[in-house]
C-alpha cells in the first residue's frame, strides 16, 4: 500500500513542478518583454536636440551674450563657442579646437586602420 502513495505523491511533484514558473522564470520573460518593446528614434531625438540648441543660442542671444552651442555633424558632438562682442573672434571654444580637429582626423582614419568590425 505504500509505494501506490509514493508514486501519486512523486508525479504530483513532477506535474506541480513543470506547470508552475518560478519566479526567475517570470523575471527573465518580463525582462526580454521589455526590451523587445523599447524602441528608439534617434532621427527624432536629434531633431528634438537641434530644437533645444536653437532655443538656447536665442536665448544667450536675447541675453547679450555671445555664447553659441551647435553639434558638430561630424562628430555627432556637442561644441560651445564664446565670441568677443566686437570683433566676433573666438575667445573660448570648447572642447578646445586642436581636441575637435584631432577628433575628425582620428574619424577620417578610422577606414584606415581596421576594415574589419568586431
Amino acid at each position: 500500500m505504500v509505494s501506490p502513495i509514493k508514486s501519486v505523491n512523486s508525479s504530483l511533484v513532477q506535474v506541480a513542478s513543470r506547470t508552475t514558473p518560478t519566479s526567475s522564470d517570470t523575471a527573465t520573460s518580463d525582462i526580454s518583454n521589455a526590451k523587445s518593446k523599447v524602441s528608439v528614434d534617434f532621427e527624432r531625438m536629434q531633431q528634438n536636440l537641434q530644437v533645444s540648441i536653437d532655443r538656447l543660442n536665442e536665448q544667450m542671444l536675447d541675453g547679450g551674450r555671445n555664447v553659441t552651442f551647435y553639434i558638430d555633424q561630424e562628430l555627432g558632438r556637442p561644441i560651445v563657442e564664446v565670441r568677443n562682442r566686437d570683433t566676433g573672434e573666438i575667445i573660448r571654444q570648447i572642447p578646445n579646437e586642436t581636441v575637435v580637429r584631432v577628433a575628425h582626423n582620428i574619424e577620417a582614419l578610422k577606414g584606415l586602420l581596421m576594415n574589419k568590425n568586431i
